[in-house]
């Protein structure tokens, strides 16, 4: 079912200063940095590592993501499992008790099309976190 990290995300307060420890220091890809202006809006940075992206994220207007650094500092946020046609993964899922928010799949702002598990419903407190669930994301958005 899950056929790769799709991403990793980290929330940091310095985006210069993350985005020169990925690209200079670890040699990876800079592949994208922008500002998403949707809600919650927040500066990002991605990098290629093999078929994972890792995802740098700087909060604007994101409660969560400053709720985070302020609990704990620059770190890693959530993971997301990449897995092919999501619709019927999601359908598969439920089947075994496991479900997502609503609204389902949607595209984020990062522009990635991605479901977020309900890790209450599914009993999945392992993927939870008080700032940001675990989640799947299309792998066919990667070829």
């Amino acid at each position: 079912m899950f056929e790769y990290i799709h991403h990793v995300a980290y929330a940091v307060d310095d985006m210069d200063e993350a985005v020169s420890v990925f690209r200079d220091i670890f040699e990876l890809e800079l592949v994208d940095r922008r500002t998403v202006e949707t809600e919650p809006s927040f500066e990002m940075a991605t990098f290629r590592c093999g078929r994972t992206f890792i995802e740098l994220q700087r909060p604007i207007n994101y409660p969560q993501l400053t709720a985070y650094l302020k609990d704990h500092g620059p770190g890693l946020t959530h993971v997301a499992f990449a897995t092919r046609d999501l619709d019927t993964r999601i359908e598969e899922l439920k089947e075994k008790g496991v479900f997502m928010n609503p609204p389902g799949a949607f595209v984020a702002g990062t522009g990635w099309n991605i479901a977020n598990f309900d890790t209450r419903q599914s009993d999945l407190a392992l993927f939870s976190s008080k700032y940001h669930d675990d989640h799947l994301a299309d792998a066919d958005d990667m070829e």
